[in-house]
């Protein structure tokens, strides 16, 4: 009989969240890598490298890296973050594994108050842009949740957020059937474009992130608890309704932000806080941390296939995670129906 391995032999937790640590970054810095050298124009490595340690000005393939891919990778990596750092909060705090910003319709509460304020703002006059995706994303939450019931019925709750995002994209769409130019201008944005990114605007909604990041830290450990159930948490010094608000308002600044940046992306939420709890348990601290690495890379490798797959003609974003991220959605569905 052969011996038992040594308990010094076995990875240390440690170890192993060193070693994923390590992948997750060799990957992401392979995807990034990918990201700038491929679409509608293929520039090499050497120029990519080029490109980002001395750039030759005028050089159309440094260009090209500096000030069309560059920005649209940041975006990629802080939209991708934030979605899923979101979606990992809203499926602690209401209990419902197939919790996202885009399922339950804060993302397009979120894109219905942007396209309200856009509509409405003076020609000339720049619009608040993240406050106003924000605000539609904390209305669009308070409606779900006061027709899901705070969560305790995933199924209520799902349906609940498809109605509100049902309401919210018809609103949506009525407004820009009434300009017909605003219409021309943000079709793309709506379906979930970081081309959209490009200049100024990766900018604007880092206060709100900043915040959103913050709370979600914060809330980390107590979330852990309120898995338990809310007795529980309440008899192990944990503020229920604090944590509530709290993890309310992280959702809503960091998919707000998102919004505001690219466009109300789907499915990233959904997918990244799932893969992260394959991969390190439920341990809510460490899904905090893996989650938002693994969202920035599903949406850097989202954005590159949406620059390749017809090229010299693109997609959008957004079209490419919702063809990911839908049959995985059907997949969960009938897992909890089994």
């Amino acid at each position: 009989m052969s011996p038992a391995p040594s308990p010094l032999s076995r990875p240390s937790p440690r170890g192993r969240g060193l070693t994923l640590a390590g992948l997750l970054l060799a990957t992401a810095l392979t995807a990034a890598g990918l990201h700038l050298a491929l679409g509608a124009v293929t520039i090499s490595p050497a120029d990519v490298w080029q490109a980002l340690t001395e750039p030759v000005p005028g050089n159309p393939a440094h260009d090209i890296v500096l000030y069309h891919r560059l920005p649209r990778l940041l975006a990629a990596l802080v939209v991708g973050a934030a979605l899923a750092l979101a979606g990992g909060l809203m499926q602690a705090a209401t209990g419902n594994p197939l919790a996202d910003p885009g399922i339950l319709g804060i993302n397009s509460g979120a894109a219905l108050f942007v396209v309200a304020g856009l509509l409405a703002t003076p020609s000339g006059a720049s619009a608040p842009v993240p406050w106003l995706a924000a605000a539609g994303a904390l209305a669009a939450a308070v409606a779900v949740l006061a027709l899901g019931g705070r969560g305790q019925d995933p199924v209520r709750l799902t349906l609940a957020g498809a109605m509100v995002a049902a309401l919210c994209s018809a609103m949506t769409a009525l407004l820009l059937l009434l300009d017909q130019q605003g219409l021309e201008s943000l079709r793309r944005w709506l379906t979930g474009a970081l081309g959209s990114t490009a200049g100024t605007g990766l900018a604007l909604p880092w206060p709100a992130l900043a915040t959103g990041v913050l709370l979600a830290a914060v809330t980390a450990r107590a979330l852990n608890l309120y898995r338990l159930g809310p007795s529980v948490a309440v008899t192990m010094g944990v503020n229920v309704g604090r944590l509530r608000v709290a993890s309310l308002a992280a959702v809503v600044l960091l998919a707000g932000s998102a919004v505001a940046m690219a466009g109300p992306i789907g499915f990233v939420g959904l997918v990244a806080p799932h893969a992260a709890r394959l991969l390190v348990g439920e341990d809510h601290r460490r899904v905090t941390l893996v989650a938002p690495l693994l969202g920035a890379l599903l949406l850097v490798l989202a954005d590159t296939l949406a620059r390749t797959l017809i090229r010299p003609l693109e997609l959008n974003t957004g079209i490419v995670t919702a063809l990911v991220g839908a049959p995985l959605f059907i997949l969960l569905v009938l897992r909890r129906v089994r």
